[in-house]
């Protein structure tokens, strides 16, 4: 059970970085017909992946959270699912405070990354079948 729910988490962190890559590859496409996103180029790619690495920190927090509760009580592991939701929370707005107060990358593009979590789990049924088919 647990290598195939590891197997899992490694799909979708694929998907998280496929995502971020369709989304960068997007951008440019776009950024090349309308000259008003050229000076905005460093800024969304660093802000879109500082946004994808935090995608992928909470897709690995919430394997472990969830781990973690399965071996508790109910009403423990309820409690436990609750406060690590706003630890996520947490880490999401302040990486778009640091990013608004440091102006390291676009913060709108680093929200798009963190998107990203939930593209990867939309494309984790076919990372599993495109894997698969390469496996002996």
């Amino acid at each position: 059970m647990k290598s195939d729910t590891d197997e899992k988490l490694s799909e979708i962190v694929a998907g998280i970085l496929l995502s971020g890559g369709i989304i960068q590859i997007l951008f440019f496409v776009v950024e090349a017909f309308y000259s008003q996103f050229q000076s905005s180029r460093a800024s969304f790619a660093a802000g879109l992946w500082i946004g994808v690495a935090v995608a992928v920190a909470l897709a690995l927090h919430m394997y472990r959270s969830i781990d973690r509760a399965l071996e508790m009580e109910q009403e423990e592991a309820e409690r436990y699912m609750r406060r690590v939701y706003l630890i996520r929370a947490a880490v999401i707005a302040v990486m778009a405070a640091l990013l608004w107060y440091t102006k390291a990358g676009s913060v709108m593009a680093s929200f798009l990354g963190v998107f990203c979590l939930a593209g990867g789990t939309w494309l984790q049924p076919l990372i599993h079948k495109l894997m698969a088919g390469r496996r002996p």
